[in-house]
């Protein structure tokens, strides 16, 4: 009857144990979702950094976790160097080799609020259709130092704390082409908001 008791005793113990290490896991704090990897944006990145330049025709020929090559090809060459700046989400900078030193570019998402508009200048007579007559900029509304852009002689600086001189530095904007062209665009940020925020 005695020893009954203790195994008795000795289950109920087990159980208590058990059920309390079921309730302390259920109760412990969900672990926060963690962010997906740069590379599934690289490609939108390299499309806004690209942008400024105009409409020319490019591919990325190589990605990593957190860099891209771009390459344009037809009359116009230039290749282009894009890598997240270490320790910044959602910075990045372009490099390209020009003869008269590197071009460097920073585009900064997180200095960007989510909003943009689409800004049209008419030009001519009114009786001419709008495409002949219109031009149209995309603005995306952000800090004036989201977009960054100047030529160094001797780039002998970190990448990371690129010393731009006054005006290099202003919003991101995308001007005087077709309407047609900026749904791409429009298309690219919001799928970069989602990892970027914004």
């Amino acid at each position: 009857m005695k020893q009954n008791l203790v195994c008795s005793s000795s289950l109920n113990r087990i159980v208590l144990a058990l059920a309390a290490t079921i309730c302390v896991a259920s109760m412990s704090p969900a672990q926060p979702e963690q962010p997906r990897p740069v590379a599934v944006i690289l490609a939108d990145v390299a499309l806004l950094i690209h942008g400024p330049s105009g409409e020319y025709s490019y591919k990325l020929t190589s990605t990593a976790d957190d860099s891209a090559t771009l390459e344009e090809f037809g009359d116009r060459r230039t290749r282009l160097e894009i890598r997240q700046i270490p320790d910044k989400r959602c910075v990045f900078v372009s490099t390209s080799e020009e003869r008269d030193g590197l071009d460097v570019a920073q585009l900064d998402l997180t200095k960007f609020d989510g909003t943009y508009q689409l800004w049209e200048a008419c030009r001519g007579p009114a009786a001419a259709p709008p495409e002949n007559r219109c031009t149209y900029s995309l603005h995306f509304s952000s800090q004036k130092q989201a977009f960054c852009h100047s030529r160094f002689s001797k780039p002998d600086f970190d990448l990371s704390k690129i010393p731009f001189p006054d005006g290099a530095c202003h919003s991101y904007a995308l001007g005087a082409r077709e309407k047609k062209f900026y749904s791409k665009y429009i298309d690219a940020y919001e799928r970069i908001k989602e990892q970027c925020g914004g």
